[in-house]
């Protein structure tokens, strides 16, 4: 009895960690459409109200969408310091669930340039920044349409491997 219990734990535990990587690359896709559509409403802000950098923070903070992006909070709440500097840590310090260390760095250049240039220079480093947005997303979706069933299927193949081992 103890041993059917056991093996049920191990292929419960190995499905989970399946299921968690797999998780892992859906996360990724969805936190980097939410950082084009992030992209989208700045654009929006500077072309429609000329809204300087403290304000688009405030407009995205307050925005459903980006309620994952805890980082916006906390670069609010530090106003005594160059935005910048502010952005930066904010970003290193609240990492959204799934993303790899090419997306943070993307992140965090947007706090760099946001604010850094004229309306029309800063749209189109916008610009740029979605198309390697677009680029990025093309290749999480290809990687969790490639690898998500992988993931899944050989936490439970693992499983019944390990606890076919230990019978």
């Amino acid at each position: 009895m103890l041993k059917i219990i056991g093996i049920a734990v191990i292929i419960s535990v190995t499905s989970f960690a399946g299921s968690y990587f797999s998780a892992s690359l859906k996360n990724r896709v969805v936190m980097l459409k939410k950082m084009n559509y992030m992209l989208e409403e700045i654009s929006i802000l500077l072309r429609c109200r000329s809204a300087t950098v403290y304000e688009i923070t405030e407009a995205l903070a307050a925005d459903e969408r980006f309620s994952d992006f805890d980082f916006l909070k906390k670069v609010l709440s530090d106003r005594n310091r160059p935005f910048r500097e502010s952005w930066c840590e904010a970003v290193s310090e609240n990492i959204p669930g799934g993303a790899k260390k090419s997306d943070m760095e993307l992140l965090a250049d947007i706090g760099r340039r946001l604010g850094a240039s004229d309306l029309d220079g800063q749209i189109s480093t916008i610009n740029i920044w979605q198309s390697e947005l677009g680029s990025a997303i093309s290749s999480a979706e290809a990687d969790y349409a490639g690898k998500a069933k992988l993931y899944r299927s050989l936490g439970v193949l693992s499983g019944a491997f390990i606890s076919i081992m230990l019978v």
